[in-house]
């Protein structure tokens, strides 16, 4: 399960999405997102493997009428953003969604190896630190 996903600042304030989405439907793109985050499937909104969520589950749970989410999956459908078949709806692009959090897996797990190894960098990024002279010698 994850703890958060990326919405991109500048997409979602003029991309295709605000014009083509009424401000209800984009508010349950928002919530399919972050229910995707939630779900054990990367991107899937399922209970499980082949075990997706009925459309009135999904409804019940981010509290909006099922013909809302029914229209709003109809336009995403359309649009390319989603898929939906026997294992659940796949939120397409996820990894676009996750780009940050996978980019920084590595440092983060070399960093739980070698704590001394990556610092943080000028813009607060983890930074693979080079050696000084005596830790050259060292090493």
């Amino acid at each position: 399960m994850r703890r958060w996903v990326k919405i991109w600042v500048e997409e979602s304030l003029s991309g295709t999405m605000r014009f083509d989405f009424a401000p209800d439907e984009r508010g349950v793109w928002y919530d399919l997102l972050v229910l995707a985050g939630r779900c054990r499937l990367e991107g899937t909104i399922a209970a499980g493997e082949g075990v997706p969520y009925p459309h009135t589950w999904i409804a019940g749970t981010l509290n909006i009428p099922v013909d809302l989410l029914d229209r709003t999956l109809k336009k995403c459908l359309t649009s390319g953003r989603i898929e939906e078949n026997h294992t659940g709806l796949r939120i397409i692009n996820w990894d676009k969604y996750q780009s940050e959090y996978d980019r920084q897996k590595p440092y983060r797990q070399a960093k739980k190896e070698d704590p001394d190894k990556y610092t943080k960098g000028k813009y607060g990024h983890m930074v693979n630190r080079s050696l000084g002279k005596s830790e050259k010698k060292n090493a």
